[in-house]
């Protein structure tokens, strides 16, 4: 599980809220984050740097499987062109995963700049029409693990999303956002997608099949 920004809290936040779920997976999960990148991927510049780190990180390791964990997938597609078919972008799977549910989807971005790459994503998964919409909390990465700043917003675009667009299950658009999913889980009585898991789902899903 690679984060492809700098930020150690980040790194060790995707480890604390995904070691009960992949204790049910039989695979060695491994946390690591790309030291020279910024300290949060919110930019288009961070953007396109992430995804020169991460296709060098992926070329100079040797895992089975590798799950990019930023929600931009940096690197995910050049690196497939090259032959890598273990690699997996947590936005990508956990579109797929919510396309399973039955319904429509929202996302919950972070920032306004982010909208519209993500929506991209989507359509380049072919899930455009199952979108519901995508809205933003317009808080930086590091700013989620504030929860007293992030929950009442939180709260507020995921009830936007659930009563105004009719969203039937709703997607965490952050790395960073899956210390939030249960408590939101629990308020909205909806399927909430951490897409850090997603991603570690597809990658166990790829390795049992080899």
């Amino acid at each position: 599980m690679l984060n492809a920004n700098s930020s150690c809290s980040v790194t060790k936040s995707m480890a604390a809220q995904l070691a009960g779920p992949a204790s049910l997976l039989n695979v060695l999960v491994d946390y690591d984050q790309i030291d020279g990148a910024p300290e949060a991927i919110e930019s288009g510049d961070d953007v396109a740097l992430a995804h020169e780190l991460v296709t060098d990180y992926v070329k100079k390791y040797d895992y089975d499987a590798y799950v990019i964990a930023c929600f931009c997938d940096p690197g995910v597609e050049d690196l497939r062109a090259l032959g890598y078919q273990n690699v997996f972008g947590i936005a990508e799977s956990a579109m797929h995963l919510a396309a399973n549910m039955g319904g429509k989807f929202g996302m919950i971005s972070i920032l306004d700049i982010s909208v519209e790459r993500h929506k991209e994503q989507v359509e380049r998964a072919g899930l455009k029409g199952l979108l519901a919409e995508d809205l933003a909390l317009n808080l930086g990465v590091l700013e989620l693990e504030d929860i007293n700043l992030a929950r009442p917003r939180i709260k507020k675009i995921s009830r936007k999303l659930v009563e105004e667009h009719g969203a039937g299950s709703l997607i965490l658009g952050c790395a960073g956002m899956g210390l939030h999913k249960e408590w939101l889980q629990s308020l909205l009585k909806k399927p909430i997608i951490d897409p850090c898991w997603a991603g570690l789902s597809m990658a166990a899903a790829y390795l049992g099949s080899k």
